[in-house]
């Protein structure tokens, strides 16, 4: 269950922060600044995702929160955020793939 809502959380985070209207300044400010990385970052879910994943890895587990992979017993910190990261862009570019199939399904 709290890998369900680590993953849930990174998917709305990533979700808003790509999709969202409400972030679009935010996205066109950061692509000004550095188009080769930020304005790539900030318009591919499973990239931004990666870290995402990272960030709350780290935030989660100095706050005392399980993250997915410390409940595998990895409990060195630079391992556990990046495996952390990686899980964390599967799982969102997994979601992400099964909502577009479902819009391309039902939304014509």
């Amino acid at each position: 269950m709290k890998t369900l809502v680590f993953v849930l959380l990174s998917y709305g985070i990533v979700n808003i922060a790509v999709f969202g209207s409400i972030f679009e300044k935010w996205r066109n400010f950061w692509n000004k600044i550095n188009p080769s990385f930020f304005g790539k970052l900030f318009t591919c879910p499973m990239c931004l995702s990666f870290y995402v994943g990272g960030i709350l890895s780290y935030v989660f587990k100095n706050m005392g929160y399980s993250t997915p992979l410390l409940e595998y017993g990895i409990s060195y910190l630079p391992l556990l955020l990046f495996l952390d990261a990686c899980f964390t862009s599967g799982c969102v570019w997994i979601i992400h793939s099964i909502q577009e199939a479902f819009e391309r399904a039902f939304i014509k």
